[in-house]
């Protein structure tokens, strides 16, 4: 009997993955984008002050050289993925338009 029991701790361990789900890291990525910086953006703005407010963009579009997008994914453990974006658009190196989503 005791063996038995035993026996079935010992499996019960070993196969933890079916009945305890292991720790999964926080994941964050891209651009930390707050609201204080999007709401300090206003059309006018030079590309080198939109920079300024919000940083280098991480990834850069070299089709469309008039946008800087600002992407910034965060996923915390077992949850869904969220993900921020901002893009801003330019003419003539000034800022005409800020999409948010």
């Amino acid at each position: 009997m005791k063996k038995l029991i035993l026996l079935t701790m010992m499996a019960a361990t070993l196969s933890s993955c079916t009945i305890f789900r292991p720790h999964k890291n926080d994941v964050d990525q891209g651009n930390v984008i707050t609201t204080s910086e999007v709401n300090r953006l206003h059309t006018g703005m030079s590309e080198s002050a939109v920079r300024e407010v919000m940083g280098d963009p991480i990834t850069i579009n070299v089709f469309e050289d008039n946008r800087l997008s600002y992407i910034y994914t965060m996923q915390r453990g077992y949850n869904l993925m969220s993900a921020k974006r901002v893009v801003c658009v330019f003419e003539y190196g000034r800022l005409v338009e800020i999409q948010r989503g």
